[in-house]
């Protein structure tokens, strides 16, 4: 239930953050670099939301799979997909000080931590999946 939540809230964060950091930043960016740096910087943040997006999906079905009787296939799953959904939050916050702004709007702090709970709370998931006593053959 809990990887299942926090894949719910990874989507999350990859649907609204796509939309609240390239707002806040698209200005100041072609100011400095010009038009087709712009458009590049939108494409390379609408991948990061994306992949933040698909780590969500793949943990909600890792949760899944841990309901089964292949919970070390699903941990495996679940990990893979955190992999994912942090890389994509990090390069979120490297695109923030990359363009030189430091300071996050409520919009994305409410993006970020809506990502790194469900992170966090996927990461929990899968070390009480390891404490169960289940057979996994």
């Amino acid at each position: 239930m809990l990887s299942i939540l926090g894949g719910v809230l990874l989507i999350l964060s990859g649907a609204s953050g796509a939309i609240g950091v390239v707002d806040e930043i698209q200005e100041g960016i072609q100011l400095l670099f010009g038009l087709s740096l712009t458009l590049t910087f939108e494409s390379i943040m609408g991948g990061l939301a994306l992949l933040t997006i698909v780590a969500g999906i793949v943990t909600t079905i890792g949760g899944v799979i841990l309901t089964t009787s292949h919970v070390r296939f699903g941990r495996r799953v679940i990990m893979l997909a955190i992999a994912a959904g942090v890389a994509g939050l990090l390069m979120g916050l490297v695109q923030l000080v990359w363009a030189g702004n430091l300071v996050m709007s409520m919009t994305l702090q409410l993006q970020q931590s809506m990502g790194w709970i469900g992170a966090i709370l996927a990461v929990v998931a899968r070390i009480v999946a390891e404490q169960k006593p289940m057979v996994d053959r």
